[in-house]
């Protein structure tokens, strides 16, 4: 499954727009508030679709009623806020093989999300879904969604058990659900490890997911399931860690790859060994630099793209070392939300992405730094209006320059500076 263009009406802050994706990488950059989650839940919305033709536990993405753009109006003193309709979602991809259209809309808060629009995908489900039902070879398309709270917004999970037999389609459980499911990874490590003790040899399915796994984790040595602890461990040169006492970058990445793996082996354990590299689909990932070290920051997007050669990865983030990262490669693209035009980055170093594609003046140098410039500024012009002042208003300056200069009383060199220009225009080392 892939997404080539999706467009947006009056969903979120997009009254109307429209983004063209590229099949591998597309990296989202945008200020706070400029719809980088809004790209991600659209998105969301157009590959749940595929769900309208699957059984349960796969689930079709619902545009929210709090999802529809409000229109604010003034009233003579009263603002009101009017919901615009419809919101809706139009995507254009591919499913298996086949390319096509669909939309799915909301038309008013009676109603439900529309179906008819997006009988092509639709469509498209329900022949995997029969192929699948018959026991007849076909590939399963990955699609999830991985949010902002996914470490700390864990989805309700008994005790860790492992996992009886079950459908294929299990790997789209809470798929679209931006929570986190770590329990059941882990219960599908515990499984799978258990049954590769009793056949005594290896599992191909369980070690394709952990070179996935290794692939995404700097540093890292070895992931397994120890059966007497009861936990999953993940292995450095000196020691090995329980998965709960990784730190949050560790726990992020580690909780992304193997689930990406392990949903790629459910959805296609034909594939066996080659579950993780062949299964194509769709994932989304929002602020993808969560927790990172900047080190790591400027390997991820490249970990990923080697660990899941066939997936076509959404992200979002607002780290330079990210943009910086992005291989000048086909299918490889940067979405400027602020400006679509600046998509320059190959060869940037971090200052000029920050000052030229995040829009940040002066990177180099420290806000204080800037704060004491922009006061010297200040400084200066209240100087300058003093040569023709009056004894009341240089009383008035004096008060002002000595506000100014408060701030950064710390720094003497600063302080000592500005009190010689001020003696220098005749206040005679007066005041401060």
């Amino acid at each position: 499954m892939r997404i080539d263009r999706i467009q947006f009406e009056n969903f979120n802050c997009f009254a109307k727009r429209e983004f063209r994706l590229a099949p591998r990488f597309n990296l989202v950059i945008g200020d706070n508030a400029a719809g980088k989650t809004t790209v991600l839940d659209g998105l969301a919305v157009g590959l749940g679709g595929l769900f309208l033709g699957f059984p349960a536990p796969a689930a079709a993405r619902s545009i929210h009623r709090d999802e529809v753009r409000l229109q604010f109006y003034l009233h003579g003193e009263t603002v009101t806020a009017e919901p615009q309709f419809p919101a809706a979602i139009h995507c254009e991809g591919e499913v298996a093989g086949h390319t096509g259209e669909w939309r799915r809309a909301l038309t008013s808060f009676d109603g439900r999300t529309t179906r008819r629009a997006a009988n092509w995908v639709r469509a498209a489900g329900n022949r995997l879904r029969h192929r699948i039902k018959a026991g007849q070879s076909a590939i399963l398309p990955l699609v999830s969604y991985y949010g902002t709270g996914r470490l700390w917004v864990q989805l309700r999970q008994r005790e860790v058990e492992t996992l009886g037999p079950h459908s294929r389609f299990a790997g789209y459980l809470d798929c679209l659900n931006p929570a986190s499911d770590e329990k059941r990874l882990v219960a599908w490590f515990k499984t799978q490890e258990i049954a590769a003790i009793q056949r005594k040899r290896p599992s191909a399915t369980l070690e394709a997911c952990r070179g996935a796994v290794l692939a995404c984790v700097p540093e890292a040595k070895h992931v397994f399931f120890d059966v007497a602890r009861d936990e999953l461990m993940l292995r450095f040169a000196e020691q090995e860690l329980p998965f709960s006492y990784l730190s949050d970058g560790f726990r992020n990445m580690l909780a992304i790859a193997a689930d990406i793996a392990v949903r790629c082996a459910t959805l296609n354990p034909a594939l066996e060994a080659d579950a993780a590299r062949g299964t194509p689909g769709v994932v989304l990932v929002d602020e993808i630099d969560l927790h990172l070290h900047p080190k790591w920051q400027r390997r991820v997007v490249g970990d990923l793209l080697r660990a899941f050669p066939n997936v076509q990865f959404v992200a979002t983030t607002h780290s330079p070392f990210v943009i910086q990262s992005l291989p000048s490669t086909a299918g490889v693209q940067l979405l400027n939300l602020d400006d679509p035009g600046a998509t320059g980055f190959v060869n940037k170093s971090v200052e000029d992405i920050t000052e030229e594609v995040q829009g940040i003046e002066l990177p180099q140098r420290s806000r204080r730094y800037q704060d004491m410039l922009q006061t010297a500024k200040k400084y200066f012009a209240l100087l300058e209006d003093a040569n023709n002042a009056t004894p009341a208003e240089k009383e008035q300056l004096k008060r002002r320059l000595d506000e100014l200069i408060l701030p950064f009383s710390d720094d003497p060199a600063y302080q000592a500076f500005l009190e010689m220009q001020r003696t220098a225009y005749g206040f005679n080392g007066e005041g401060r």
